[in-house]
């Protein structure tokens, strides 16, 4: 520790709070920060601690997976538990391990250091994934400790994150196209929550509204039913719809899980699915093509963004370039199934 010291021309205290990962109360600059662990890889010098040869060789460490608390059982959200399986086998081609960490989506993460993910705070995970809403002091925190991060499916303009989405805009305006260009006219859709601030459906909502103004129809606004993307939802909006004169001819889901839903409601009422009504999801979960009949969708690309973000967090680490910002928008496309006809087939 001397000899780092000397040549950095820090105090020996300092090389030891940054090293040990201890407040000592002596301030480090992030200038200061990144300088020692250059001289320490220049002299050679591996601490004792793996904790510590993660933080001055972060190529070395593991993948990790934040969850937002909303999500964290990925195995409940199926877009989410996609990008857990491609990252464990990315994590398994390179014989890394992959840390599933949740985290609360609204604490405070920048007056709370001790509360972040043990995997990150005493352990050796140096390559971030994020799902679900994401914690600017989370990702602030993890950013000073010079790891990158990945965040999928959200947009988070700050230095030293990849913001990795889908083109949610372009999904839901593929669904409203297949449906106008099969000759649908009421077309009803199960969108979120109203008046959430979650990205995915304001684009969503967004792409909704593009396509309307594009094709000059007019948006039939009882028609657009706002809630949960679950499968009980899916049930009572779809019930709602039905009962209605005249009930829509089709239906665009925000979710397959919603459309799942929707299709159990049409089956309880006697009708079928294009012939009475058609029905189209939104993700391309692993159960949509096991439905009954196959469910057409939109393919979000979730295993393509955990592959997108273990690259970029891999090539972050290797140019160093911990500080960077930059926004990957991966396409999406159609995928036809059983659930979608021309109206009255």
């Amino acid at each position: 520790m001397s000899e780092i010291a000397k040549a950095v021309g820090v105090s020996q205290g300092a090389i030891s709070s940054l090293l040990n990962d201890r407040d000592y109360g002596i301030r480090v600059s992030e200038k200061t920060r990144e300088r020692v662990f250059r001289i320490c890889r220049e002299l050679g010098y591996i601490p004792n601690d793996l904790r510590a040869v993660v933080r001055m060789y972060p190529e070395l460490g593991d993948l990790c997976l934040l969850a937002s608390s909303d999500i964290a059982d990925v195995v409940a959200d199926p877009f989410s538990a996609r990008i857990a399986s491609a990252a464990m086998r990315i994590a398994g081609r390179a014989t890394r391990q992959l840390v599933l960490a949740p985290f609360a989506a609204n604490a405070d993460y920048s007056e709370r250091s001790e509360a972040m993910p043990n995997t990150i705070r005493n352990g050796t995970s140096s390559k971030i994934l994020c799902v679900g809403t994401p914690n600017t002091t989370l990702f602030q925190a993890i950013i000073r400790r010079g790891f990158p991060i990945a965040c999928l499916g959200h947009e988070v303009s700050m230095p030293g994150v990849t913001s990795i989405i889908p083109a949610y805009s372009e999904a839901s305006r593929l669904a409203i196209e297949h449906l106008f260009k099969l000759g649908h006219k009421r077309i009803a859709i199960l969108s979120g929550p109203f008046g959430t601030t979650d990205f995915k459906i304001i684009e969503l909502n967004q792409g909704v509204r593009i396509v309307y103004e594009q094709q000059g129809v007019p948006i039939e606004a009882q028609n657009i039913l706002y809630g949960n993307l679950d499968f009980k939802t899916g049930v009572a909006s779809t019930e709602m719809l039905l009962s209605r004169e005249p009930r829509p001819s089709a239906i665009f889901c925000f979710s397959d899980t919603l459309a799942a839903g929707a299709l159990y409601a049409i089956a309880a009422r006697g009708l079928k699915a294009p012939g009475d009504i058609s029905v189209i999801g939104c993700s391309d979960d692993a159960f949509a093509s096991l439905l009954h009949p196959a469910l057409s969708t939109i393919h979000l690309p979730a295993e393509e963004m955990a592959e997108a973000g273990v690259a970029e967090i891999e090539s972050r680490i290797h140019r160093g370039d911990i500080t960077g910002s930059k926004k990957i928008t991966m396409p999406v496309h159609l995928v036809e199934r059983g659930t979608c006809g021309s109206p009255g087939l």
